[in-house]
């Protein structure tokens, strides 16, 4: 499998969690534990701008617990690492491994957000 299985094998079953860029943090909440993966995109305009995890959102907690006063793009962070549908499974696991996160977002060749690669989807599959 580590020779033939690609990200977007990965992803076909997974939703495509993402909020615009102005929405509340309860809106964020709502978004990741629908979709269960941990994580959401964070758009504006339908472009790829961010990413909020629940780290991202436990971490606020403990500062503050006054949410209602933030938006998506005060909390997120704004360099997410991706990857092509199109790369392969190992790649994925390798650069998880490299920056120590469990998800990462998906992209296509226009650099759309179309999907999350988790690390569960990884092992699932026996390539961890």
């Amino acid at each position: 499998k580590k020779l033939y299985l690609r990200v977007e094998d990965l992803t076909k079953n997974n939703k495509l969690p993402k909020v615009n860029d102005s929405d509340s943090i309860a809106k964020v909440i709502v978004e990741i534990s629908e979709k269960r993966l941990g994580v959401t995109a964070v758009m504006h305009k339908e472009k790829l701008v961010g990413i909020i995890t629940d780290g991202d959102i436990r971490r606020m907690l403990t500062k503050t617990t006054q949410i209602s006063q933030f938006e998506a793009k005060d909390i997120m962070g704004s360099n997410p690492k991706t990857i092509n549908e199109s790369a392969m499974a190992i790649d994925a696991l390798q650069i998880m491994e490299n920056n120590s996160i469990t998800q990462m977002l998906v992209i296509d060749d226009n650099n759309n957000y179309v999907g999350v690669v988790h690390l569960h989807d990884l092992i699932k599959e026996g390539i961890f």
